[in-house]
């Protein structure tokens, strides 16, 4: 599994989210296989998701493309958004938070 963290700011998160939560079999059609969405708790127009792709597939890729940016844009991102790969190591959860 490979893991892909994406931080941008938003217009408004709601219409952000709905967006977002439109665009799911988008995503999950290039190789999202699960997500968890955060917000700042200064400032909710500040987003960071950590997605969950197949490894045989490249985010990063994804989210370069031309229709992936065309999408964000839609969705109301500012800019382009910060985005990291990363490689899970080790989890520890003693109580899970409830959304």
């Amino acid at each position: 599994m490979t893991y892909l963290l994406g931080k941008a700011s938003v217009e408004d998160f709601d219409a952000w989210k709905s967006a977002f939560d439109r665009f799911e079999s988008f995503r999950t059609d290039h190789g999202q296989q699960g997500y968890q969405v955060y917000q700042d708790v200064d400032d909710p127009n500040e987003v960071v998701v950590l997605f969950e792709w197949e490894d045989d597939k490249d985010p990063r890729a994804f989210f370069a493309s031309e229709e992936m940016r065309e999408r964000l844009a839609e969705a109301g991102v500012k800019g382009r958004p910060e985005t990291t790969e990363l490689k899970f190591i080790d989890q520890k959860s003693t109580q899970h938070p409830s959304a």
